[in-house]
């Protein structure tokens, strides 16, 4: 019972403690509870490490192994086998658990399981994972172990143990758990971050972990973490973040202006815009030619894609453009002859000194431009893939991502000074050249390729149809949604109108919404279809309840909705009272189109996703009925809001880029109505939609006949 010194793991430094050494690793006698199970885990190797620095292979193999894992107190032992560790034998590996230690939700994963068969086939297996991460190395000489389940239920089991130890953990060291937060970017046990942090950091926001992986011409290339690799499936983002001695608006004009970069040469990629929707919207085909060692530089066809750039600026002044792969890159690449079909989703954000360092006159001279790209180049190098192992998907495209960074730069630099060395033409090759003519030739093929493209569209909008539902034998539609995909949230962090904000221009904290989460469903329809409250079974089983209906219509084929359903806490009190909620809330059920899109706000906010789905969706508070059109239906037990995300290009394509990741995104959709007089104020939220990690593959095809 004597406190005795002893080392810390990891560690040479030693302190007194009641710790106690048995099978080669320290157990807390205060923490004797001990775990223990047949566990999975993502192992990296020395020779994929190797690998991964010349770009051959990925850093962390995508099929885990299995081991016997025991946690006692707050350590974490792996066994090769459960008898090396009935026998008393070391581990092989152990983890301390710290009160640094970050826990994340458990979540779904898909892995490949035994391997390729000689046909090409590969099984796949589902498990149960969480993540654990520290601010240092550890044992393993890595900052994070993804650990996984046959079973739900024993991953929620040992991540609540394990939770339970970090905050004991916490507690016992006397720390403060908002101070955690703020360094280690900790969730808290729903998942949820902490808004308030976020506003005590003075705007500084949450960018993940990146690691710098190479140098390419003086610009340093960073590398997405390994866990949110892991928990993406998928390639890791590359990103690439430099100041530019310019403001943003020159900066961004240097971007958009796509064709000023475009070239044709046999080791540099092509760029071109097939097609300019509008001033905000524009469809781009890129090229992409590998660039690794010469002889395969031969055999190795070129990689296509089709993306649409949409681009914002945000109410801080940050320039915001997105690329999101476009749906029909795949009939596209037929049409080009020889070109592979690749996918490609990127992030630009072009942001502006913050106020108290810029110039007189809020005057930003720099800018700080950061590129974020995620590519897959398709064919046989699929994810996972065993040519995928053998050459990295970098070959293909980070060179040419470094030298369009470069450029931009370049040109920035050179536009402050009198006299300019040379001149960055619009094309730099010479009109009786070889390589101009091939650049004919493919501007050529792509034009004919988007119009053919086009043409098959403006024939299919040709041909529109009345539908209508096909009744159901319960006689009302109900997904049956699974509840792990949906929930509501709480208001912690979130600021909206004073009563004196038309004099003071102050946001004072929210309150709990006054409203409910009833229901979300999730359907899949043949086409976009609008007004469905009068078919969800709720409306027609509760007569006296009243029902704030809100569909998300996303943008197909194939055409998802979201239906989400809201029921007032207090009826009387939200609908029949003489307060500002239930006046401005009147207002707008029974008022008309116009006054609804005066006043219908959305604040959005990322939980959890990747950096580029982040910058995507933003967290401004926005009046959507001047964004997108909504159509808004009053019955007599409730008021629909149909939102058409198609009707804006900016919001279509973050939604198309957000689908693409639902099952790796939380989001919150705060809903509320905004005060314009002091009748109206303060504001207070009606309800808040959170989407966790939603999978599109669980909606409900809804079957439609013809009127």
């Amino acid at each position: 019972g004597v406190p005795f010194e002893t080392p810390i793991l990891g560690g040479g430094e030693k302190k007194p403690s009641r710790y106690l050494e048995c099978n080669g690793f320290l157990l807390a006698s205060a923490m004797a509870t001990t775990m223990e199970s047949v566990v999975y885990r993502w192992p990296p190797s020395t020779a994929r490490s190797v690998l991964s620095t010349v770009g051959l292979a990925r850093k962390i193999s995508s099929v885990p192994v299995e081991r016997f894992a025991v946690l006692r107190g707050s350590v974490l032992a792996y066994y090769h086998h459960e008898e090396s560790y009935r026998e008393e034998k070391p581990p092989a590996r152990t983890w301390e658990l710290v009160p640094h230690t970050k826990v994340s939700e458990v979540f779904p994963y898909n892995y490949g399981k035994g391997g390729w068969n000689p046909l090409g086939e590969r099984t796949h297996s589902m498990c149960w994972c969480f993540t654990l991460s520290w601010p240092k190395k550890q044992s393993d000489n890595h900052h994070s172990l993804q650990i996984g389940f046959d079973s739900e239920e024993d991953a929620e089991r040992w991540h609540d143990k394990i939770e339970s130890v970090v905050s004991r953990l916490i507690d016992e060291a006397g720390l403060n758990t908002s101070m955690l937060k703020k360094v280690n970017r900790e969730y808290t046990p729903q998942g949820t971050p902490t808004r308030e942090s976020a506003a005590e950091e003075d705007g500084d926001e949450e960018v993940g972990t990146w690691y710098a992986v190479k140098h390419i011409n003086g610009v340093r290339v960073f590398m997405e973490s390994e866990e949110d690799a892991l928990r993406a499936k998928e390639e890791s983002a590359r990103m690439i973040s430099c100041v530019m001695r310019g403001d943003p608006q020159t900066v961004f004009e240097s971007v958009w202006n796509f064709e000023s970069y475009s070239h044709m040469k046999s080791n540099a990629s092509f760029l071109k815009v097939v097609k300019q929707v509008d001033e905000h919207r524009r469809v781009i085909h890129v090229q992409f030619p590998y660039r690794g060692s010469g002889l395969l530089r031969r055999m190795m066809p070129t990689r296509v894609v089709l993306v649409e750039a949409t681009w914002r600026q945000d109410c801080d002044g940050t320039f915001v453009i997105l690329f999101s792969n476009h749906h029909q890159v795949n009939q596209y690449a037929k049409t080009t002859g020889g070109l592979v079909p690749a996918r490609m989703n990127a992030a630009v954000t072009i942001a502006p000194l913050k106020p108290n360092f810029r110039l007189k006159n809020n005057y930003s001279h720099e800018c700080l431009m950061t590129v974020v790209m995620r590519f897959e180049p398709g064919g046989w190098f699929e994810t996972g893939s065993i040519p995928r192992i053998i050459i990295n998907a970098d070959s293909f495209f980070l060179q040419s991502m470094v030298d369009w960074f470069i450029s931009i730069r370049e040109r920035t630099e050179q536009e402050r000074f009198v006299s300019k060395p040379l001149n960055i033409a619009v094309t730099s090759v010479a009109a009786d050249s070889a390589g101009y003519k091939v650049e004919q030739i493919v501007k050529r093929v792509t034009s004919t390729a988007i119009n053919t493209l086009l043409t098959s569209q403006r024939q299919k909008k040709e041909e529109p149809s009345k539908v209508t539902y096909e009744p159901s034998a319960s006689g009302g539609l109900n997904s049956r949604l699974d509840h792990k995909f949906w929930s509501s949230a709480g208001a912690d962090g979130l600021k909206v109108r004073g009563k004196n904000y038309l004099q003071d221009r102050v946001k004072i904290p929210a309150a709990d919404p006054l409203f409910d989460l009833h229901r979300v469903d999730l359907f899949e329809f043949p086409s976009p279809t609008e007004h469905v409250a009068p078919c969800m079974d709720y409306i027609k089983d509760n007569p006296d309840q009243f029902f704030y209906v809100v569909q998300l219509m996303v943008p197909g084929p194939p055409h998802y909705s979201v239906v989400a359903a809201f029921t007032p806490k207090d009826k009387q009190e939200c609908l029949h009272s003489d307060t500002p909620f239930s006046r401005l809330f009147r207002k707008f059920i029974d008022g008309t189109d116009e006054d609804r899109n005066d006043v219908y706000k959305l604040i959005p906010h990322i939980v959890e996703g990747s950096w580029i789905v982040q910058k995507a969706v933003g967290n401004t508070p926005a009046i959507l009925g001047k964004k997108i059109r909504i159509a808004y239906h009053r019955g007599e037990n409730y008021v629909e809001l149909d939102h058409d995300i198609a009707s804006s290009a900016m919001a279509a394509n973050i939604v198309r880029l957000v689908a693409g990741a639902t099952k790796t995104v939380c989001v919150d959709m705060c809903f509320l109505n905004e005060g314009h007089s002091e009748e109206e104020l303060p504001e207070q939220l009606i309800g808040i939609l959170r989407l966790n990690r939603l999978n599109l593959a669980a909606a409900q095809r809804v079957h439609m006949k013809l009127e």
